[in-house]
């Protein structure tokens, strides 16, 4: 298990300063942004919404969440926006009141953090590098079972209505994106028992069509965490939102401080949400890059190339391969990787890549090769 509260990737600005480069000395594979971004009509709106920072922002980001709603063909009242989807993650266990949690993993380590934090226990369902980190659907099904029968007959639901389930889809860092249909299996069983079910899609823009926004209207224990971040490329920005039931959101609310989201924020947030053809553009180059450099990593030696659905890719390091010294010589020629040991169920040595521009990508490869050529004499 990680004992580190804080262990993510995109962490250049430290290294920099650490080995006295400057920032722009590195390429940043370890954080999974979006490397078309961020659009540039969602720079102008920050430089103009600068202009009225001697006013307090809305409170309620109610622009945005219109907007937001216009785009889901959901109510305003069922969204809720937050200083990015991390702090709202950091919220959930005292808001919902949780007692036990199941983390389908290996995943993001908020949910983890958020939940030891809050002195929560948890059970993690982790997916196995035999099956190619295929989302472990039937383990997930068993811990529910074991759920049930832990609980009187009688008090069964009234028992687990503090209970909840986290998963992250598609997932970082396997890149799996677990079926709509185990999905809403899944989330059906959950309804029934009375649990909480909280889905991070902070991926799902490179695949909307397997979103389950639309869902919270007939799921009323269904929480849907989305992200600016990725898709937008806006990390320093700060911007994420949550959709549920109109009640339990209007809940969650006060839980956050005031202002939470600031005014430049959302006027990101709006033209990112405007610029169809940035969104565009965007699915369709990651699509094209994505297998590109899929197949690309597939010819270094000592590579085991998992399947992705999402914007960066994971790759397990053979026997023969020191994982940290990879990472090591990365960073010396200016490459920055994300070191998966770092998260809690990957069992097998392994690094996470994002996908950049192909220029990016063809440099990492060729480095790569020289590196594991060096080792492999």
């Amino acid at each position: 298990m990680v004992n580190q509260l804080a262990i993510h990737g995109g962490q250049v600005y430290q290294l920099a300063k650490q080995l006295g480069r400057p920032v722009e000395s590195f390429i940043d594979f370890s954080a999974s942004v979006n490397p078309l971004g961020p659009p540039a009509s969602v720079l102008n709106a920050m430089r103009e919404a600068v202009k009225g920072c001697q006013h307090y922002p809305d409170p309620n980001s109610e622009d945005l969440r219109a907007q937001l709603a216009h785009e889901h063909k959901i109510s305003a009242e069922s969204i809720l926006v937050g200083n990015g989807s991390a702090e709202i993650i950091r919220i959930l266990p005292h808001a919902l009141g949780l007692r036990h949690a199941c983390i389908v993993g290996p995943t993001f380590s908020e949910f983890e953090n958020s939940l030891r934090l809050a002195g929560v226990k948890y059970t993690e369902v982790d997916a196995v590098s035999e099956q190619l980190y295929a989302p472990p659907v039937e383990k997930l099904h068993e811990v529910l079972q074991e759920w049930k029968l832990a609980l009187p007959r009688k008090n069964r639901k009234a028992g687990v209505q503090h209970h909840a389930v986290f998963v992250c889809n598609p997932n970082s860092p396997t890149g799996r994106r677990m079926a709509l249909r185990d999905l809403r299996k899944i989330v059906g069983e959950v309804h029934q028992m009375g649990c909480w079910m909280i889905v991070d899609e902070a991926f799902m823009d490179w695949g909307p069509s397997h979103s389950l926004l639309k869902d919270i209207s007939i799921c009323p224990r269904l929480l849907i965490l989305r992200s600016f971040t990725k898709f937008f490329a806006i990390p320093g920005i700060r911007l994420g939102y949550l959709a549920g039931k109109p009640a339990v959101v209007e809940s969650l609310r006060k839980h956050l401080p005031p202002w939470s989201v600031n005014h430049v924020a959302q006027a990101a947030g709006l033209a990112a949400l405007e610029d169809s053809r940035f969104r565009f553009r965007s699915k369709r180059f990651m699509q094209q890059e994505r297998d590109r450099f899929m197949r690309e990593l597939r010819t270094v030696p000592g590579l085991r190339v998992m399947p992705s659905q999402a914007n960066f890719v994971m790759v397990e390091i053979s026997d023969d391969l020191v994982t940290e010294d990879i990472v090591v010589r990365l960073r010396d020629e200016g490459i920055v990787v994300r070191n998966c040991q770092t998260f809690s169920g990957v069992t097998q040595a392994a690094l996470r890549f994002a996908v950049r521009l192909k220029r990016d990508n063809q440099q990492l490869i060729f480095i790569l090769k020289k590196i594991v050529k060096d080792m492999m004499r």
